[in-house]
């Protein structure tokens, strides 16, 4: 059998086999777009939390004290009274303001806070491990998680710490079922498969790879089945006819794009771990704070300027223990004595090369907007932030918030092409587009219906070939 037979014949049972999967890629892609999988934002958060009243609390510094080593220290009034959450190592543990004693929220206590969240009542609640709106791994360190069936007109699902009574996750009846046809087909997210995650990204790498065998084969077939300038009987560029006319001809034009977008979507899951990410990871984080919480710097509670906060938060950034008030849709930051914060240009710098040994700091740049590598799509992020570039082997740029020291966030060589390849090409995240909505949903939109017709003529094809064959044994 010839090369070019045996290559029409994979591309053919190929289809058959991956073109519903493709069809289901694209249409899901579509809802993705304008329907995001459930998350529960730091404003939402804050809005559902109690006020905080601090009068007769325990002093934040007793708190560090106790517990020497923390990394991080919130207040708030999530079970319904005063609490401190004490994070250190990863491990979360509840402290009663008042009184000083380790707590562990109740049944009745975790209803208190969902209805207070909430504003409504609840329906139902229950004790899980995970779910679909759940699996995610960064809900590890609350589990089991306790789910509230809320009574509100959204039909809301909250989902809570037992750990420490905060809601951490909500999903409304409209992103729920959404969800079922975006974020959970085009992610192959069912939360069975997706609570190992290791064997959730290869299944997904290898359903990509024939996926893209399937495309590279099909251009080949179809650019070897195009004639120009000798055309087919009819003035035709196709010899095919019917669905497989419409399927050739789209396939051609869509070529490009099919191509990169299921790549790009390969590398999202980040085979062979080439690619690193933007957020700052642990080492990076704990070189940045420089030490743990310090006591004897933290102002007593009644020193701070409240003004509505429902959240005070004791961290560490660039070497300086600070506090932050959280209100819905602001934050203030003040260093732990109570004082205004005033990083120098000078110091965050000084600081940034300890993150970048054995390299010299090449370029430093304010930024006042968004560049090709630190941008929001979704939610907004600081501005101004001071750039720093550096010409260690990776070429790191670090992005650090002059307002409150905070390292926002940190791209070397292999994240720059992370980027490209995956968020540039998967999303369209291109700045001109971007910038200029509703140009990017023109864009992006006739792109993926243009995809979504090409494989639904794969389906119909597919269909067809395996009803003919049914038909055939039949007669026999």
């Amino acid at each position: 059998m010839s090369f070019r037979r045996t290559l029409y014949l994979w591309h053919r049972y190929l289809g058959i086999a991956l073109c519903l999967l493709i069809a289901m890629w694209f249409a899901s892609g579509i809802v993705l777009m304008y329907v995001g999988y459930p998350s529960l934002d730091n404003d939402r958060r804050l809005e559902g939390l109690p006020a905080l009243q601090t009068a007769g609390l325990m002093a934040p510094a007793e708190v560090m004290a106790a517990y020497p080593g923390a990394e991080r220290l919130r207040l708030n009034a999530a079970p319904g009274y005063p609490v401190y959450h004490v994070q250190s190592g990863g491990r979360r543990t509840l402290v009663d303001a008042r009184s000083g004693l380790l707590l562990q929220p109740d049944r009745q206590q975790v209803m208190a806070a969902a209805q207070h969240h909430s504003g409504s009542g609840v329906a139902e609640i229950e004790r899980i491990r995970v779910d679909q709106w759940s699996v995610h791994g960064r809900f590890d360190g609350h589990r089991p998680l306790y789910r509230a069936r809320m009574e509100d007109p959204q039909g809301t699902w909250l989902y809570l710490s037992s750990v420490t009574g905060e809601v951490v996750q909500a999903a409304t009846r409209f992103e729920r079922g959404w969800n079922w046809v975006g974020a959970v087909p085009h992610w192959i997210y069912p939360w069975q498969l997706r609570q190992h995650p290791e064997l959730w990204r290869q299944v997904v790498i290898w359903l990509s790879v024939p996926a893209l065998a399937l495309i590279i084969s099909g251009t080949v077939v179809g650019v070897w089945r195009l004639r120009v300038r000798r055309r087919y009987k009819g003035n035709r560029l196709s010899p095919y006819r019917g669905w497989q006319h419409w399927h050739h001809l789209l396939g051609l034009a869509s070529a490009v794009f099919v191509f990169t977008f299921m790549v790009s979507g390969l590398f999202s899951m980040n085979p062979g771990r080439v690619f690193t990410s933007p957020a700052p990871d642990i080492a990076y984080q704990t070189t940045w704070a420089d030490g743990s919480l310090e006591e004897a710097t933290v102002a007593p509670l009644s020193v701070l300027p409240l003004n509505g906060a429902r959240e005070l938060e004791w961290r560490r950034d660039a070497g300086q223990t600070l506090v932050l008030l959280h209100s819905p849709g602001e934050t203030r930051t003040l260093l732990a004595s109570g004082e205004p914060v005033a990083f120098t240009e000078a110091e965050l710098k000084q600081r940034a090369q300890r993150l970048v040994p054995n390299a010299d700091l090449m370029e430093t740049t304010s930024l006042e907007n968004y560049d090709a590598y630190y941008y929001a799509r979704h939610r907004p992020r600081p501005l101004p932030v001071l750039r720093l570039n550096f010409d260690d082997p990776g070429n790191t740029t670090l992005y650090i918030n002059p307002a409150n020291g905070a390292l926002e966030s940190r791209v070397d060589r292999r994240g720059r092409w992370r980027r490209w390849l995956y968020n540039g090409l998967h999303s369209l995240d291109m700045a001109f587009l971007w910038q200029r909505r509703p140009l990017w949903d023109l864009v992006v939109l006739s792109l993926m219906v243009t995809g979504l017709a090409f494989s639904l003529t794969g389906v119909v094809m597919g269909w067809k070939r395996l009803t003919f064959r049914s038909r055939r044994r039949r007669r026999r």
